[in-house]
């Protein structure tokens, strides 16, 4: 029992390891997401945010001969942006008011419910919450994001953008689940990073 244990602890130990440090995260400066994504600038994106939450994608595995990145193609947003971001500010940027508050980061954005007696609204939530598809625009900012924790302040700078991908002309969306499109999750090329806590 005590050795099955101790496997346990150390592959509980490796897998925090992996997760923590040699999880990998695209960014536009490798190659082969170069030749293979084109970004449109939408506009300008900047602010002090608090992290709320993070979550890493892996490409879709439903279909029989999976994409890949090592045969050039890329078929999968997972492929340009692996980790998304849930980002607070204002009200919510208090940590006694982001506690009312259970969010949900799934299919490229969010959902949430407020706790009962919360005494915030759901309009209040949802101007003061954001979801980004984080794309790296160089391998310094991917070591950044990967660093990221909950209840870290950061301020953030980059461009929202608009993706395809260039063999196929697919474009990727996020926030579009039904009911009704939900602007508050986007896709963000981060260009700069800093820690103001």
């Amino acid at each position: 029992m005590k050795q099955l244990l101790i496997a346990f602890t150390c592959l509980a130990l490796l897998i925090w390891a992996w997760n923590e440090y040699f999880r990998e995260i695209p960014h536009l400066e490798q190659p082969g997401v170069v030749k293979n994504f084109q970004l449109e600038t939408r506009r300008e994106f900047s602010g002090n945010f608090t992290v709320a939450g993070q979550r890493f994608y892996s490409a879709q595995r439903g279909v029989l001969f999976r994409a890949s990145a090592w045969v050039g193609e890329y078929n999968d947003l997972a492929y340009l942006s692996n980790v998304d971001l849930l980002l607070v500010q204002g009200m919510l940027a208090d940590p006694q008011n982001l506690k009312k508050v259970e969010f949900d980061q799934h299919s490229r954005c969010y959902e949430f419910k407020l706790k009962p007696n919360s005494g915030l609204t759901v309009e209040e939530v949802r101007a003061d919450s954001l979801n980004v598809s984080a794309i790296a625009s160089n391998e310094r900012i991917t070591r950044q994001l990967r660093r990221l924790k909950s209840g870290q302040r950061v301020r953030l700078q980059g461009q929202y953008v608009n993706v395809q991908q260039l063999k196929t002309g697919q474009r990727f969306v996020t926030g579009m689940n039904i009911p009704r499109p939900r602007p508050q999750c986007s896709i963000v090329k981060i260009t700069y990073i800093q820690r103001l806590s």
